[in-house]
């Protein structure tokens, strides 16, 4: 596991940086998706379920609101939480401090593994690299897994709780 120096980053530090980031992945996610669009839709055409790409909920479409409801609200302890701890604990606590021989090419690695790793969204390796390496230099450099832990699970939460609410206010059909 990435372990901590015998000073972990302050909780008052910690939050300090984490918010930036969450910040930085949110509004990135926004602005690369027309990247993400060209990329689709001019390379990866072959891939068989992209109707969907880009949408949490358009899976959903075709079934009665409640049933796109409860798929939401199970899901979002899940997508929101823990998978991205999961994956956290695998790339930035396991593998990270196995590849510490890169030095700081370390999280560069990281970013880019962590982006292969996603492979059923090819058309996104380009942004997820550059929206996430961020946090993942930041949990390198402090030896501090928090950072990137907080970051990954406060984005990923936040868009789906957005995602939830926006099924349950009937925003999305």
């Amino acid at each position: 596991m990435l372990h901590y120096t015998d000073k972990p980053v302050p909780r008052g530090k910690l939050v300090a940086m984490v918010i930036p980031l969450i910040v930085w992945m949110t509004v990135l996610s926004f602005a690369t998706a027309p990247m993400n669009r060209f990329f689709l839709h001019h390379f990866f055409t072959w891939v068989p379920f992209t109707e969907g790409a880009g949408s949490t909920t358009k899976f959903l479409h075709g079934y009665p609101h409640s049933v796109a409801l409860t798929a939401m609200l199970i899901c979002l302890p899940l997508t929101g939480i823990a998978l991205p701890l999961i994956e956290e604990l695998y790339f930035r606590g396991f593998l990270l401090p196995r590849i510490a021989h890169l030095g700081g090419w370390a999280p560069v690695v990281s970013a880019v593994l962590f982006s292969l790793y996603h492979f059923w969204t090819p058309w996104v390796f380009v942004s997820r690299v550059i929206f996430m390496f961020p946090g993942f230099w930041l949990a390198w450099r402090n030896k501090d897994i928090r950072v990137s832990i907080g970051m990954h699970v406060g984005v990923t939460s936040t868009m789906a709780t957005f995602a939830a609410l926006a099924v349950a206010l009937h925003r999305i059909q």
